[in-house]
């Protein structure tokens, strides 16, 4: 017996990756997540994951060049000061939050 191949529209193909990756958890396996977007677009999960790893081949991330221990350093302490920057902006947006939710209690118990 032969089996029946099934052609996608190549829209269907594209749009069935796209979800893969856009839902992919990043503890999550590729083929788990494709065993769980399979169901919604009605293909086969291993159908699904052939084309995620087609696709991931055909679209590999670039290696990183190579970096002295000064340019890491350097973007380390760049990375700090903005780690300590967006710290100072959460902690003054929490307090604004605060204050005007208080105020906003107060005038609604008026």
């Amino acid at each position: 017996m032969s089996k029946t191949q099934t052609l996608y529209p190549a829209e269907v193909r594209e749009r069935s990756v796209s979800m893969v990756f856009d839902t992919l958890g990043p503890d999550e396996s590729l083929k788990a997540a494709c065993y769980r977007v399979a169901p919604l677009v009605n293909v086969k999960a291993a159908t699904l994951y052939g084309w995620c790893k087609q696709a991931r081949s055909k679209t590999s991330v670039p290696a990183r060049k190579a970096q002295t221990v000064g340019e890491l350093e350097a973007e380390v302490k760049a990375l700090r000061k903005e780690l300590r920057e967006t710290k100072r902006a959460n902690e003054i947006l929490k307090a604004a939050t605060a204050f005007f939710g208080a105020e906003i209690d107060r005038q609604s118990q008026r």
